[in-house]
């Protein structure tokens, strides 16, 4: 073995004799099988930047990078790690779930949680949130854990953006959320109009406007199924199992009460207006509320974490696979 700057160097990998497509694993079995104070040297073909960025997104303080030769036929660098704290982390967030399970003051252990989750990025979480499932940890109890997460993590994920170019399947599906979400507010005037009236003849064109907001809520099916058809299996084809899991059944949550407002939107007049608007509003209440988290989590966890692991040779036969699918009546230009 040799030794650079006091790191132990366990092999040198040479990119330029391996395909583009298997790199990334190569670089990252190597990656996962060292030990603090170990490096690999990598030699490339051209700059590393996506891959220092990757480094610098998933393994933040782990890892120390440095160049030997910078071009501009060859790049040589090495990648050293300085922390392997990943079953420590996973451990403590093991045990913070098992206190969600059983203290009720949440605000307590959400601030005893920061330091915790603060370190772990929505990607590692999505990881570790895989392993315990398959330790035996419901879904439902993951919810708990990840809606915690989130809101500690709220400001940071506010400045994360997926960078991806108008036709590109997640594009697409961002801006299908961002229609949906003015759909929502729309639904909101609504039930406040509903809640002042005491008569079907106070809120005749509001009952109106429910009907269309409601149809495009159903009409989302389509947004759902692109994804449930093509970018889950494509994640999961790539080792992000649970995640979509998550998201597919909060899908089925979500699907019967959108279903049944639209129905009760249509069939207005055969309700009294206390009854209409009592179970218009225990339906639309809940979707106001938990469909932003649903979408929430899918920009700014899902969808980066898709555009990381799924290839980018591969994107043009989902973009295909969408197609076929078809898109939803306020789909803007795919």
């Amino acid at each position: 073995m040799e030794e650079l700057k006091n790191v132990k160097i366990i092999t040198t990998l040479d990119l330029r004799d391996i395909p583009p497509f298997e790199r990334h694993d190569k670089i990252l079995d190597l990656w996962n099988s060292l030990k603090v104070g170990e490096g690999i040297r990598i030699i490339n073909d051209h700059e590393p930047r996506p891959l220092h960025y990757m480094f610098l997104a998933e393994y933040p303080e782990q890892f120390e990078w440095s160049y030997e030769k910078k071009g501009p036929k060859d790049w040589i660098f090495v990648i050293t790690r300085i922390s392997i704290d990943e079953r420590d982390k996973a451990e403590k967030v093991k045990k913070l779930l098992r206190d969600l399970k059983s203290v009720e003051d949440l605000g307590k252990l959400k601030d005893e949680a920061k330091d915790i989750l603060r370190s772990i990025s929505p990607s590692e979480l999505a990881l570790i949130e895989q392993e315990m499932i398959h330790e035996g940890v419901s879904r439902e109890e993951m919810k708990k854990l990840c809606d915690v997460h989130l809101e500690i993590l709220r400001e940071a994920l506010e400045s994360t953006e997926v960078e991806v170019e108008p036709g590109h399947p997640i594009h697409t599906m961002m801006e299908e959320h961002k229609m949906i979400l003015g759909f929502l507010d729309r639904l909101k005037e609504v039930l406040e109009s509903l809640d002042k009236a005491e008569s079907f003849d106070e809120v005749r064109e509001d009952v109106e406007f429910l009907i269309h907001i409601s149809e495009h809520l159903v009409e989302a099916d389509r947004h759902h199924k692109r994804e449930e058809d093509v970018l889950f299996p494509a994640m999961k084809e790539h080792g992000v199992v649970e995640p979509p899991e998550i998201m597919k059944e909060e899908h089925d949550e979500m699907r019967p009460r959108k279903k049944e407002l639209y129905e009760t939107a249509k069939s207005w007049e055969s309700f009294d207006y206390d009854e209409f608007r009592k179970k218009v509003k225990e339906l639309a209440e809940y979707i106001i509320e938990e469909l932003p988290k649903h979408i929430y989590k899918e920009d700014r966890i899902l969808y980066p974490l898709a555009v990381q692991t799924i290839p980018e040779k591969l994107w043009d036969e989902l973009k295909r696979k969408c197609d076929e699918i078809g898109y939803c009546c306020f789909t803007p230009q795919h």
